[in-house]
């Protein structure tokens, strides 16, 4: 690298007037700089040496500059140009072919000055390509726009269709609008042909302005913006985009659903979990097991408290109830599934504990439904022969393993279980029954909580019995919280920008 004595000297030198001692001292100036003309400190006295008044330094300067080998000393040539737009400097770099290779918005113009061909596939071409469609320069505008139009699907395409959302009556939108792109993610593809004014094809896709809402619920400023200035365009069919805030609580299962999915997809944990809170347990406890996979934790050290016993619940591990058990309350009923969680049950097939269920006495055959719960696919044909015993006890097993439906849903031809619409027994309806999972933790009462810490052990067993116990933590910190916020929906119908409620 030369010093900085040694380019000041060059300069001057270059600008040595003196007829005959003038052209010497260039003349040796400009050897030295020949010889370090990969230096990219040298690069620029090189172009300062186009412009001098001497027709042997012009010329020995661009042949410098045409011979340059080092990617460095091509990229700080190809910056110069980028910044100065002299034709002399573009002259050369389009006849030896330079690139650059750093910074990406000067390897994207001197690719497209060059026509050299860029890697379609890369998102981060995308915003200088579409800076470059608004160039002075028309060859590059020109080369930016085939470019683009050439980009297939993929991360790049979406890029460009991003650009196109932010700015939709700029070139962006006009090149995707053209040539039929859109985003590959369904709900960005809504926003993007809502923003772009293509409302035939918006409404084949959206027409209840689900995923818009979604959407625009994330979108910055200058976004949500564009998207008011299309409801506000006159068209009736946008009108209904513009809703009442609506309680989580008021929503349908199908809006419940689609929020957590849009939840789910922008991995955005903490309304999750703020959803779980909230939602009844055929909702959250699912939504759970998804926060426990993400290794992800509120930062609120009461809710940090809550979150992790809500854990350590679904986990199977003991929770330490407000008031402790005494001896006689221990659950023989647990203990009966926990048999068959281990030893040779556990390890016999689905088809043996079937054969040797038909004719088990009820004790050994809770057992067995806890290994057939550690097999058989819930709801499928190992539920239907737990549904078809005669003993009430497999029956319960059934239900608080996960492995049958909701008591209430079940129709039994025994004489034992009765026919009809649900299941005859106190224990079966009490303890297996949907209610768990179907309430509400902010509807909760201090008299509800009261009255499933009254539940008798065999309640607090299996799958339903970890619900039982989420649902004391959630419905404890609740009523003992006293206030707390609901989520609300910004929506006409479709669940979409969830936040807390003064």
């Amino acid at each position: 690298m030369a010093t900085r004595e040694e380019l000041e000297r060059w300069r001057r030198a270059l600008r040595f007037r003196f007829p005959l001692l003038g052209r010497f001292i260039r003349s040796g100036a400009m050897a030295e700089l020949e010889g370090r003309r990969d230096d990219p400190d040298v690069v620029p006295i090189l172009v300062e040496a186009l412009g001098v008044a001497d027709p042997k330094v012009m010329n020995r300067a661009g042949a410098a500059l045409r011979a340059l080998r080092e990617q460095r000393a091509i990229d700080a040539l190809c910056e110069l140009w980028a910044d100065s737009r002299e034709d002399r400097l573009a002259t050369i770099i389009t006849e030896r072919g330079y690139v650059a290779s750093q910074p990406l918005a000067v390897q994207v113009l001197s690719a497209l000055k060059c026509g050299a061909r860029l890697a379609l596939e890369r998102a981060d071409l995308v915003p200088p390509l579409v800076a470059a469609l608004t160039d002075r320069d028309d060859v590059i505008r020109s080369r930016a726009s085939g470019t683009l139009e050439g980009l297939p699907p993929g991360l790049a395409r979406d890029a460009l269709c991003n650009a196109a959302i932010q700015d939709p009556a700029g070139p962006a939108a006009r090149i995707c609008v053209e040539n039929g792109m859109r985003p590959s993610d369904h709900e960005r593809a809504c926003l993007f042909l809502f923003v772009t004014r293509q409302l035939d094809a918006y409404f084949q896709e959206d027409f209840e302005f689900q995923n818009l809402r979604l959407q625009y619920e994330r979108a910055d400023a200058a976004v949500r913006a564009q998207v008011m200035e299309v409801v506000r365009s006159g068209d009736r069919r946008c009108a209904g985009f513009i809703g009442t805030r609506k309680a989580l609580a008021e929503c349908s299962e199908v809006e419940i659903k689609l929020a957590i999915e849009s939840w789910l997809r922008h991995t955005d944990w903490p309304r999750l979990f703020r959803g779980f809170l909230e939602l009844p347990l055929k909702f959250g406890l699912p939504v759970l097991a998804q926060l426990r996979r993400a290794g992800w934790q509120p930062d609120e050290p009461e809710l940090l408290s809550l979150y992790r016993q809500v854990l350590a619940d679904t986990d199977g591990q003991l929770v330490h109830a407000r008031k402790p058990p005494v001896e006689s309350s221990e659950s023989v009923f647990e203990r009966w599934l926990a048999q068959g969680r281990a030893g040779e049950l556990a390890s016999a097939s689905e088809d043996a504990l079937l054969q040797r269920l038909q004719n088990a006495a009820p004790v050994d055959g809770v057992a067995m439904v806890a290994a057939l719960a550690t097999k058989a696919k819930p709801g499928g044909a190992a539920a239907q022969a737990v549904q078809a015993s005669p003993h009430w006890l497999i029956h319960l097993a059934g239900y608080v393993t996960g492995l049958c439906a909701n008591a209430s849903k079940i129709t039994s031809t025994s004489t034992t279980t009765g026919v009809g619409g649900g299941d005859q027994n106190y224990w079966v309806n009490e303890l297996a029954g949907a209610s768990v999972l179907e309430c509400w933790p902010g509807r909760a009462t201090p008299a509800d909580l009261e009255t499933l810490e009254a539940a008798p052990p065999e309640a607090w067993a299996g799958m339903l019995g970890a619900g039982r116990k989420v649902l004391r933590q959630l419905m404890g910190y609740r009523i003992t919280t006293g206030i707390f916020d609901q989520m609300v929906v910004e929506a006409d119908e479709v669940a979409g920008e969830f936040e807390r409620a003064e």
